[in-house]
């Protein structure tokens, strides 16, 4: 039975991720966001500070320290250009790591590409429509503007030689030449067609028509229990779950979290759930599965000393949210008896982490978590100090625990 369900799980699941695995184009869009990670976590903590600092609500709002008022652009500019900017160093990074998959000058690529996007984008508001507004605009024209310079470039006649005395650096940029300016014109034609007949920009059109509707239904309560299942799932036959449901989730996630940033600029509340930081307290807390329940449950009901062992090895990387040692160890992998805990725990503690949101209990993260860190101390951060994210990484381990526990005593008779 167990050999039929795994069978059939493979034959469903391994050619979707052996393909966004081998995807250049899907590979290009997640290492970018893993390159800007760093970046967009140093823009949210600049609108904390900036929050907490500078504001009315903030050290500010004390009659001897009102002068830091002032001083508040000097987090909401780091704010602007890590933040409000994402989808001009996506569509650059992108560029550049398709540049280099061509063996083309991934530089030049990478400039071609942001190049391109701005061509393309709203003229009229060109600093309102460069963040997570246009993620969706910056995947097609770095891949699109990717594939039509990588063609010309292949196309000899269009070449401008020059003589071999000419130094080489300035011999690529001739034979570059052409191709650029055919790729960029292309661009520009075609975003100026497209107004002078709609009067309606790329960007426009992409957000409303695939950006929005894709963001409303993976990051939705039933879009992201699917990806949790297939996340665990993907796990339990071996493969990283979570990496591999990144290419979907991840821009969801950023636009969610810049959504939740402007908000609080704007003195509103953030609304939207779906964030890494939601991801770190409610279905990954202490590692994929919620795996340090599952420690503990080991520590507190296993007769297996072999089991107790590797929890023991395993425990610091658990409170850190690595699971892979006892993913791999114990083994969770392929291990009938903990299948149904594996999927179930985070499947429920995702929809408690939904509901708690939504229900106002906690309020949504505008802070990016920080992958890594030991865990109440990342979740008090990446939810601006929130005492309820204390609380509820208490109950999220406690719920995994009862889970395990009837699963854990289950493998004694294994």
């Amino acid at each position: 039975m167990l050999e039929k369900f795994t069978a059939a799980l493979e034959k469903v699941m391994m050619p979707i991720t052996n393909y966004m695995n081998s995807n250049k184009y899907i590979c290009a869009i997640r290492d970018a966001f893993t390159i800007m990670m760093p970046v967009i976590i140093v823009g949210s903590f600049a609108l904390l500070f900036n929050i907490y600092i500078c504001s009315g609500t903030g050290l500010a709002k004390y009659e001897s320290l009102a002068w830091l008022a002032n001083y508040s652009k000097m987090f909401s500019t780091v704010n602007f250009a890590c933040i409000s900017c994402m989808s001009l160093w996506l569509v650059f990074l992108m560029g550049y790591i398709l540049g280099g998959e061509e063996g083309q000058n991934s530089l030049l690529s990478a400039l071609i590409s942001t190049i391109c996007f701005l061509a393309v984008s709203d003229q009229e508001n060109l600093a309102g429509n460069l963040g997570a507004s246009a993620l969706f605009l910056a995947f097609f024209v770095a891949i699109s503007s990717n594939i039509i310079f990588t063609k010309l470039m292949k196309l000899e006649k269009i070449k401008i030689k020059l003589p071999e005395a000419v130094p080489p650096m300035i011999t690529r940029s001739f034979n570059a030449l052409i191709p650029t300016w055919l790729t960029i014109t292309i661009f520009g034609l075609f975003s100026g067609i497209l107004y002078g007949a709609s009067g309606l920009y790329v960007n426009s059109i992409i957000y409303n028509v695939i950006q929005i509707p894709f963001n409303q239904v993976v990051g939705s309560q039933l879009g992201v229990s699917i990806i949790v299942v297939l996340s665990q799932l993907l796990w339990w036959t071996g493969i990283h779950g979570h990496m591999a449901m990144n290419v979907i989730a991840k821009p969801v996630r950023t636009a969610a979290l810049a959504a939740n940033i402007a908000a609080v600029a704007a003195g509103l509340v953030p609304t939207e759930f779906y964030t890494l930081a939601y991801v770190h307290l409610f279905t990954n807390l202490g590692g994929s599965g919620i795996v340090i329940s599952l420690a503990l449950a080991i520590m507190a009901f296993s007769k297996r000393q072999e089991y107790k062992e590797i929890t023991r090895l395993s425990m610091i990387p658990l409170i850190c949210g690595i699971s892979e040692p006892m993913v791999f160890g114990l083994p969770i992998m392929l291990n009938p008896v903990f299948l149904i805990p594996f999927v179930l725990v985070p499947l429920i503690t995702a929809n408690l982490g939904y509901y708690a949101i939504t229900s106002g209990f906690l309020t949504a993260s505008y802070v990016e978590s920080v992958a890594g860190m030991p865990m109440f101390i990342q979740q008090f951060l990446a939810f601006s100090g929130q005492w309820q994210a204390l609380f509820l990484t208490v109950v999220v381990i406690v719920i995994g625990f009862v889970i395990y526990a009837p699963f854990v005593i289950l493998s004694n008779k294994k």
